[in-house]
């Protein structure tokens, strides 16, 4: 693995639209397009944080001036009047926007399923941009050994079930859309809240876990969003097969650290981040977890506010390994991680402390 890797550059005055923008990921994204001279129409529900949030947060994070081209569109990416009045002009598009937890699975279809396809649609009928579609490994599902781009897809949880249906209906569109789709692993790093739910229990010497030989592919949250500028500027692009035995392969790509990790062994190396010298690792049985799970879906229902844990993510919790291999992305997108996990694990604990979070 490179200790180091180089950003991709867009050509200058690119017109970019970011969906999901308010999001822990998309806020990185805006970041980098704009600091690589782009100019950025980034496209939130902003249910979590309003636009001038947004906006603050990342004038913050791009001090040296106060002009960057940045255009805030408040819109759900379901309303396609919306969606065509953001697309007008744009070069490339970044679709991020997606339900990972929902109280009822009609609204995961229609968030992830149908705001993909209305989107599609309005980048068509534009200037027909080159499509970046964020899915997820969750639309492979669980194997027993790292999988890579070949293999064929099996998910088992609501969120991968979707993700993978729009995956599938982009590709009536790709006669006229240049779309690439990138599945990262579990992404972390500053300012990553589920991970923090982790650390405060670590903090205290514990890690409650469904599974201690399940092991799971990780991406930072910055060298991922190295690895997507890199799929817009270099990227295959997807064709109109579609078939079960995963040979519709095209276009498609695993950003993803080469290091798989257990849970225990994720804990351990978060313990030894923060000074904690000993974590002690407890099993709980799968009935419980999903006990938990409902009780995480109860208080979605109840609230609407996001949750860590639901029913979706416990059956991936048991459902066995997630790892996926990035040979593909390295080969073709000349991609790696610029720095280890250890390192991407101290740079968030460094981040949380300085927040205040631990």
């Amino acid at each position: 693995m490179p200790s180091s890797c180089v950003t991709p550059e867009f050509d200058k005055g690119m017109r970019t639209l970011v969906t999901g923008a308010a999001g822990f990921i998309g806020r990185r994204l805006v970041k980098q397009c704009l600091s690589l001279g782009d100019e950025v129409t980034a496209v939130s529900h902003f249910r979590s944080s309003s636009p001038e949030t947004l906006g603050k947060w990342l004038h913050d994070q791009l001090p040296e001036k106060s002009d960057w081209p940045l255009r805030l569109v408040a819109a759900d990416i379901r309303d396609a009047a919306a969606m065509k009045d953001a697309m007008t002009s744009i070069d490339r598009v970044f679709h991020l926007a997606a339900a990972v937890a929902t109280g009822r699975p009609s609204d995961s279809q229609s968030i992830n399923v149908d705001g993909t396809d209305i989107l599609a649609t309005a980048a068509a009928r534009s200037s027909r941009p080159t499509l970046v579609f964020v899915s997820s490994l969750a639309a492979a599902g669980p194997r027993e050994i790292a999988i890579d781009e070949t293999a064929p897809c099996h998910p088992i949880s609501q969120y991968g079930r979707t993700k993978y249906e729009a995956e599938r209906s982009l590709k009536k569109w790709s006669a006229e859309l240049p779309i690439t789709i990138a599945r990262p692993p579990c992404v972390f790093g500053p300012g990553d809240r589920n991970l923090l739910a982790l650390y405060q229990t670590v903090a205290r010497g514990w890690n409650v876990v469904l599974s201690k030989t399940f092991a799971y592919s990780y991406i930072s949250v910055d060298d991922l969003v190295t690895g997507l500028i890199a799929a817009a500027n270099d990227g295959d692009r997807i064709n109109q097969q579609v078939f079960t035995d995963g040979s519709d392969n095209a276009g498609v790509y695993y950003l993803t650290d080469p290091q798989p990790l257990t849970f225990p062994q994720l804990a351990d190396m978060i313990g030894s981040s923060i000074g904690r010298e000993h974590v002690r690792h407890v099993k709980i049985p799968n009935v419980m977890g999903f006990a938990l799970g409902k009780f995480g879906d109860l208080a979605l229902t109840m609230t609407g506010r996001k949750v860590f844990l639901n029913s979706d993510k416990i059956r991936e919790g048991v459902g066995g390994s997630w790892i996926c291999r990035g040979d593909r992305a390295k080969r073709e997108l000349n991609f790696a991680p610029a720095r280890s996990l250890r390192v991407r694990i101290d740079e968030t604990t460094a981040h949380y402390r300085d927040v205040g979070w631990i």
